[in-house]
């Protein structure tokens, strides 16, 4: 159990119920959060009665009786069945719902103690998006008081759905299909592109994703030439390992698939693999940086932060890092709280909201 000291106090008990990849929850009395993480993904049976039994037990071991409940929006999620569940019980209950990549980034406002608007960049694998869509690459503007989308990731196909996750050669016809080269992915992956094509045109078990992991699982594939993926972000960490340090060229690329195309040329011409890594994580530092820039010139915003599990990725975060404070900005990264999805509760409870706005410095 990790105690976070909250900027503000809430003005009832909060159980925030966290997200499913990475099971974790926490509650809020006063200013102080107590988080529990650890349980893994929630979808397993045993993680989600080890979860729900440690929900219950903490409860009573601090003595709070939630009487808001917080979860994530995606309907499917266990964790938010889990709070729905609660809420039927007997009670004054309050449900609320926060949006996965809002709650990356209040997390990271709450991490360090940030007054004012920022420029929240959330970059993960998957969260359910206010337009029904799966985003993880997004930008956002605002503060605790509440965000707005101000851009992200071009909308590419999950063929197949989730099965696009464990087999990444999918994503990675995805991009090569919306950048027009099918003959590339059928270079790479044979005739089996040909079915991937057609679930994507005819729409079919193909949902539309904004997500930078799914963007770095296509590269990777292409890049480490591997289809499937043994466990979550199996071929991103290994492409970054690879990655050449000394290397500060860049894809010249306006859209993530002509990044995917330009990486797969390289691949299919022989480049060294270590040599393509680095200009592909050098050109999603650039392309934060110049998203960052668009986002400045029309808000003045100079604080950006860098949330969510694609950040855990050291080399693309100091590159995106280096690059936005050369231009000017003000960066912020996790410290204390992780960026992963195990930090989602607290930024849950800073935006369910029940905060008292006599206790709320970050607006001073």
């Amino acid at each position: 159990m990790k105690m976070v000291i909250l900027p503000f106090n809430v003005k009832v008990p909060v159980l925030a119920c966290g997200a499913d990849l990475k099971g974790a929850f926490a509650l809020a009395k006063g200013n102080n959060a107590y988080l529990v993480d650890g349980f893994g993904d929630l979808s397993d049976p045993d993680n989600l009665e080890k979860y729900e039994k440690a929900v219950k037990l903490t409860c009573r071991k601090l003595k709070i009786i939630p009487k808001t409940i917080v979860c994530d929006m995606h309907p499917g999620y266990f964790s938010t069945r889990f709070a729905e569940n609660w809420t039927l019980a007997p009670g004054p209950w309050t449900l609320s719902k926060v949006q996965h990549h809002h709650a990356h980034v209040a997390a990271a406002i709450i991490d360090n103690s940030i007054k004012g608007d920022v420029i929240g960049v959330a970059f993960d694998g998957t969260g359910y998006g206010l337009d029904g869509n799966i985003w993880g690459g997004e930008f956002f503007i605002g503060s605790l008081k509440g965000f707005k989308r101000a851009g992200h990731l071009e909308y590419v196909a999950m063929p197949g759905g989730e099965a696009a996750i464990r087999e990444p050669w999918r994503m990675a016809a995805s991009f090569l299909h919306s950048a027009g080269v099918d003959d590339i992915a059928r270079s790479l992956y044979g005739n089996k592109t040909k079915p991937i094509k057609l679930l994507i045109d005819k729409a079919f078990n193909s949902p539309l994703t904004s997500s930078a992991g799914r963007l770095f699982d296509a590269a990777a594939s292409i890049i480490l030439r591997k289809e499937k993926a043994i466990f979550e972000a199996e071929l991103p960490i290994a492409i970054e390992k690879i990655a050449e340090e000394s290397c500060g060229d860049h894809y010249k690329c306006a859209t993530t698939p002509q990044l995917v195309r330009a990486v797969a040329r390289d691949s299919l011409k022989g480049v060294e693999r270590s040599i393509i890594s680095a200009k592909f994580h050098n050109s999603v530092a650039r392309l934060i940086l110049n998203t960052a820039r668009k986002i400045r010139r029309s808000t003045k915003i100079k604080k950006v932060i860098l949330a969510g599990g694609v950040f855990q990725n050291r080399f693309l975060t100091e590159r995106a890092t280096g690059l936005l404070e050369k231009a000017g900005f003000e960066v912020f990264i996790h410290t204390d709280i992780s960026t992963n999805d195990s930090g989602i509760p607290i930024g849950q409870i800073a935006l369910c909201g029940t905060l008292d706005p006599g206790s709320w410095p970050l607006h001073a």
